[in-house]
């Protein structure tokens, strides 16, 4: 390998160290931000969790018993328009209608009794 080849090998190799460098930085900038950012967050959550202890807030079904956080979790998924059933488990409810057996899975056999049904 001739001297000069060996000259623009050694410089591209720095370039591209060099370029790496920088987008490690970039990178360790972007983990700190987004870090902090997520301690403020989670610090946030802590406050407002309090503070909903404070005034008394729980979330409860429709006979008024809490609901265990995995059921919030599907009663969300409900809420924004998708079965939580085992027969239609993540498709889309039509005109977001209600169905019985996602009312049954979020609050159990018991969840129409202060609903009224309509009889067909």
């Amino acid at each position: 390998m001739a001297e000069k080849d060996l000259y623009d090998e050694f410089e591209t190799i720095t370039n591209q160290l060099n370029d790496i460098s920088k987008k490690v930085s970039l990178l360790k900038e972007e983990l700190s931000d987004t870090l902090e950012k997520n301690e403020e967050i989670k610090l946030e959550n802590q406050n407002l969790r309090k503070h909903l202890e404070k005034v008394g807030y729980e979330e409860k079904d429709f006979n008024g018993n809490t609901l265990s956080d995995s059921r919030l979790n599907l009663e969300k998924l409900y809420r924004k328009g998708f079965h939580v059933c085992q027969q239609y488990y993540g498709s889309h409810r039509d005109n977001d209608e209600e169905c019985l057996f996602c009312m049954n899975v979020l609050y159990g056999t018991n969840w129409n009794k202060n609903k009224k049904v309509k009889k067909i």
